[in-house]
Formats: C-alpha cells, sequence, structure tokens
C-alpha cells in the first residue's frame, strides 16, 4: 500500500528580520519620545503644563473686564473682584 503523506523540513533564518523589528521598535519608541517632549513644550507655551487653569490677576478697570470673564466662562465664583 502507498503512502500518501510528506514530510517537508524548513529552515529560515529570521536573524535579519528580527533585527529589522528591533530597530523599526527603537525607532517608534524615539517618536513616542519627541512626541511627548513636543506636547510637554505646547502645554508649556499654553499655559497649560501642570493640566491647570492659568489665572491673570486684573488691576486696570478691574469691575470691566471681570465681568467679561465672568460671561465668558460662565462661572462667577471662579473670578474674585479686587478693587484698588
Amino acid at each position: 500500500m502507498a503512502s500518501n503523506k510528506i514530510k517537508i523540513n524548513i529552515d529560515a533564518d529570521t536573524s535579519e528580520a528580527l533585527k529589522q523589528m528591533k530597530e523599526v521598535t527603537e525607532a517608534a519608541n524615539e517618536c513616542v519620545a519627541a512626541l511627548e517632549k513636543l506636547e510637554r513644550l505646547t502645554n508649556k507655551f499654553s499655559g497649560l503644563a501642570r493640566g491647570g487653569i492659568v489665572s491673570v490677576p486684573v488691576t486696570l478697570n478691574g469691575n470691566t473686564i471681570s465681568e467679561s470673564v465672568s460671561k465668558i466662562q460662565g462661572n462667577d465664583e471662579s473670578i474674585r473682584l479686587r478693587k484698588f
């Protein structure tokens, strides 16, 4: 009776592929680090370095400016009016 089985052995050298995958991973990690740094710098210059709200004291015509800001923010408690 004839056997219908075929046995095939494949030896593949994947070392070059692994090396290239490591290089791509390293490049991707460098990109992530650069993007994180860019985000920190962007936040720093937009006033959100700590993720908080930036307050600017108003001393010139405080009533008018604080009322306008209050209308924009919609929260009267967030602005404290100090008359000089």
